[in-house]
Formats: C-alpha cells, structure tokens, sequence
C-alpha cells in the first residue's frame, strides 16, 4: 500500500522531497498503568519535535519528538502528582521524555518498524516501534497540505531508565503508543 501510494502520489502536488515536516496537534503519546487493578491511560499533551521525511526515500527518515515529563497526565490530580514524582518520572529533574528516530525500516506496504533512543529520566536506550500508516497524501481540508500518519505501538521497561517506584505492584514494562500526524506543504 504505501509503495502504491508513493507512485500515485507522485503525480499530486506534495512536499519537497527531504522536507521538514512539523507535528500536527492531534499527535498523542500514550501509555497504560495498572493500578490497583485497574488500567489507568497516561497522556503527554504538551509535545514537540522536527521531522525530516523523504518521501521517495522513506528509510531516510529522521525525528526527534519530545514530551512535557511534567506535564503528563491521567485525570487524577493524586495519580499525577506520584506519575510525576521522583520515583517514576522525575519530572522535577528530568523535565523531557525524548525519542530519536534512528531507522525507519519498510515491513509491509503499510507497515514499518522504527528504530531509535529514548531518553528518559536522563538514561539513553535503544527502543523499537512498530508502525502502522493510517493516513498519507493530501490533506482533506486543504489540499496543498500534505499530511502522513503513523501510529506507533511498542513497549518500554521503565526500570532500565531508573524508574522503579511501586514495582511490582506497578508494571516496570509499558505499553507505549504514538498517534503521529506530520503536515507539510
């Protein structure tokens, strides 16, 4: 899908190619924690980033997108304070979450696996993301704008970056999600 995509796509107007693309608001960053026997979702709002994307060359592809550590939220002000305390995030210390994009390697005509560092907590280890593409080509609403979107699944143990409050009653591995929406005109 994503090679027919980028033929068709080639007789529309889109981006240049290597162009710096900037995130679109409806990105998100998600993860879930089980509390007391409950999953509780894990939002970062506040988010920021650069992405270089060709898109006749996508395994060319570089990012580095950034979370508000202490901004991350659940909806309750109690479970926010400890999220954001010390023992798990170290907002107060470590106020950036940051993933670099190293490796975007095509799996599928739809699918790719993404490889990189994440920073967290002032620790740098090598994560994988695996992606799906849910949107690619002319915006709807604007047809000069070009728009591509990924949604990135994979898991991050949290202890290998010193985070290590509640375990074992708290997961010390995380299921991590990213809906990324990049424009570009």
């Amino acid at each position: 899908m994503l090679k027919s995509l980028l033929l068709l796509l080639a007789l529309l107007p889109a981006p240049a190619l290597a162009a710096a693309w900037k995130l679109d608001p409806a990105t998100r960053v998600t993860t879930d924690v089980t509390w007391e026997g409950r999953i509780v979702e894990v939002r970062f709002p506040t988010l920021s980033g650069s992405i270089d994307f060709d898109q006749a060359h996508p395994e060319r592809a570089r990012a580095s997108i950034s979370v508000a550590a202490g901004d991350a939220t659940t909806g309750v002000a109690v479970v926010d304070s400890l999220l954001r305390s010390r023992d798990y995030l170290g907002a107060a210390q470590y106020p950036t979450i940051t993933f670099q994009l190293d490796k975007l390697t095509q799996t599928s005509k739809s699918t790719a696996e993404v490889s990189g560092r994440m920073t967290l907590r002032g620790v740098t280890r090598p994560v994988t993301f695996h992606a799906q593409v849910f949107a690619y080509g002319p915006a709807k609403d604007d047809p000069d704008r070009f728009e591509a979107g990924f949604d990135l699944s994979g898991a991050v143990d949290r202890t290998a970056f010193g985070s290590t409050g509640g375990v074992p009653d708290v997961a010390s591995v995380l299921p991590v999600r990213i809906r990324l929406l990049m424009t570009s005109r």
